[in-house]
């Protein structure tokens, strides 16, 4: 990447961190004030995800598969996998879920503001509708998966 696009990346697209998360374990925190409206989370690397179908990925590890399900944005049919792999860190991949969100997910890859968020405030995103269904938490150390209700 040349200079002045870093440069201008920095300046201009740098809100957040992967931190500490009052909500649950690890999220992502603003490291500055971000106004509403703000497209966040973008990279000046080709961060495009990759469409892959669901069923292409049948044969992979159950392990790897349990990892796509809690990281990756999916539907019935596919997923969309990081360009990068898994191996490599994307922020959104670390929004924890609340019902008053202050991010929406307006197109696979693409987030936005939905009100202005302060410095060291946890950006979150309603995970039942940016993928349009009930979101499936699994407790720890459960063996089965259940849908459950809650607002944060």
């Amino acid at each position: 990447m040349k200079r002045k696009k870093l440069l201008r990346h920095l300046h201009d697209e740098v809100y957040c961190r992967i931190g500490i998360s009052p909500i649950h374990g690890v999220g992502v925190l603003a490291i500055r004030n971000i106004p509403k409206g703000v497209r966040v989370l973008e990279s000046p690397l080709p961060t495009r995800d990759v469409r892959v179908p669901k069923s292409m990925l049948k044969g992979a590890p159950g392990a790897v598969r349990r990892l796509l399900d809690a990281f990756c944005e999916r539907d019935d049919r596919d997923y969309w996998l990081p360009r990068s792999g898994l191996n490599a860190v994307s922020l959104y991949q670390y929004l924890n879920h609340s019902k008053d969100a202050n991010v929406a997910l307006v197109r696979p890859g693409r987030y936005v503001t939905t009100r202005a968020i302060r410095t060291g405030e946890e950006l979150t995103l309603d995970y039942d509708r940016a993928f349009g269904e009930p979101h499936v938490f699994r407790a720890r150390g459960a063996r089965r998966r259940t849908v459950v209700k809650r607002g944060v």
